[in-house]
């Protein structure tokens, strides 16, 4: 049903001026009447949930009926979204603070539905299953798909996803898996699983969009393994033209970590785009994960922090990711290795990575000589560019800086920051996307005029005046 405007009420009142002023005052009200049922029908709908609510009732659009349980909801509101009535229109499912959580997984968050915590606050609402009761069953906490899916304001636990097939494309993404365009944003991954051959034990990031997120304690792990599987992305595995921007990966694990074939694995962080897309990862910390008890082998690399076959990842910082194995352990590993530039497929360019070892070597290199599928990685210096290291050598380009460690640290927060004094100051190659963005902590990214290297911006200390009276 169309609005009538004023132009409309215009031609209308010209028309009819010999029926009296009434018939005009009647034409009047209808058409205001009219654009307040075009407004109603286009304002946002919404579900509500609260954990057990004993009085629950369809359609749950007040607290007093709100759904019970999530998954309820959210399978309301996909069906609904898919009825003549609502096509186009975009359903939030509100979900209130629950009692202690919301102890549920296998929910399903489908195009043009929010799912979000009601307070905006991501530590009140909680949702996931208890631990693991039995180790072949999936208990993956949300998926979402589709445009306009999203997922806000939460804190998922507990996932578990597990596979004895490699390559297993249901076995990725413990807590979330996101796929065709969904996002999620502002939430906190935590203590999520995956097991053999799954993988992304927090989250699997597939042609979607991921933000302001936090990723912590979340685990890959084997049980007496004996299989090799040839997997990446222990913790956050990112395709096929994603991003991720501000986000932390910080504190997981991969545990008994094993693989076959001549090429790079694992990386708390993977970007793994091979059909022509480009997956972006920028504004991000990769710091503190650990590859544990790992198969040590000339002919295998491992990341323990980024590992990287196609995309770009710009302006993070991976530090302080380490392995308790000698070998080939670094902090970030590089695939493709093509040898002519027109084919290079992925970049690291601004980013810090510093300090990052086997454990009882701390001087190990975090950047050193990575290896390629087709024979070892040609042409670094188009490929890690404007990055500040722990080491350069003869084949990183000049346009890296060396890092002193002296010059970050973490504050008591677990914050990431930038001394007076480091080298990447004002050193980043400064691109279109910087104007207008911000850093991981929500600062302008050109704070001073220019963007540093890594994911923050170095803030001056604040000075003070003293008044001898």
């Amino acid at each position: 049903m169309e609005k009538m405007n004023l132009r409309y009420l215009a031609i209308f009142s010209e028309r009819t001026c010999s029926i009296g002023v009434k018939l005009l005052r009647c034409a009047l009200w209808m058409a205001i009447g009219i654009s307040l049922f075009s407004f109603s029908a286009n304002a946002e709908t919404k579900v509500y949930v609260v954990k057990d609510n004993p009085n629950a009732a369809e359609p749950y659009n007040t607290w007093e009926t709100a759904a019970a349980t999530v998954k309820t909801a959210t399978i309301f509101a996909t069906n609904l979204v898919a009825t003549a009535a609502l096509e186009g229109q975009d359903i939030t499912v509100e979900v209130s603070v629950g009692a202690e959580r919301y102890i549920e997984y296998g929910i399903y968050v489908g195009k043009n539905v929010t799912l979000r915590g009601a307070t905006g606050n991501r530590d009140d609402v909680v949702i996931g299953p208890n631990p693991k009761t039995s180790e072949t069953t999936n208990y993956r906490v949300i998926a979402a798909s589709g445009n306009g899916a999203v997922i806000a304001d939460l804190t998922i636990i507990n996932g578990y996803v597990y596979s004895d097939s490699n390559n297993n494309m249901g076995s990725k993404g413990g807590g979330v898996a996101l796929s065709s365009y969904a996002t999620i944003t502002n939430c906190h991954i935590t203590s999520c699983i995956a097991y053999r051959a799954a993988t992304a034990a927090g989250i699997n990031v597939s042609n979607s969009y991921m933000y302001d997120t936090l990723v912590d304690k979340c685990k890959k792990t084997y049980s007496a393994p004996t299989t090799t599987y040839s997997n990446r992305g222990y913790i956050v595995l990112v395709a096929g033209a994603s991003v991720v921007d501000r986000c932390q990966i910080v504190d997981n694990t991969a545990e008994s970590v094993i693989a076959g074939g001549n090429q790079p694995y694992g990386g708390a962080l993977a970007i793994q785009d091979t059909s022509g897309a480009t997956s972006i990862v920028r504004n991000c910390l990769i710091a503190r994960n650990a590859v544990l008890a790992g198969k040590d082998s000339s002919s295998y690399y491992y990341a323990t922090g980024l590992s990287i076959r196609g995309g770009i990842c710009e302006n993070c910082t991976i530090v302080s990711n380490r392995s308790d194995v000698a070998g080939k352990f670094y902090g970030i590993v590089m695939e493709n290795g093509e040898s002519s530039e027109s084919k290079i497929t992925e970049w690291v360019r601004n980013c810090h990575i510093t300090d990052n070892y086997v454990t009882g070597d701390a001087t190990s290199p975090a950047v050193k000589q990575y290896i390629g599928r087709t024979g070892g990685a040609k042409n670094l210096s188009k490929r890690i560019i404007y990055c500040c290291m722990s080491q350069k050598d003869d084949k990183v380009a000049t346009s890296c800086v060396l890092d002193d460690k002296t010059k970050w640290t973490f504050d008591r927060k677990g914050r990431i920051k930038l001394l007076k004094g480091s080298p990447c100051i004002d050193a980043a190659s400064q691109q279109s996307w910087m104007v207008g963005a911000t850093d991981l902590y929500g600062r302008d990214r050109k704070l001073y005029g220019k963007a540093d290297i890594g994911a923050v911006e170095y803030v001056k200390p604040m000075g003070f005046n003293v008044i001898v009276r």
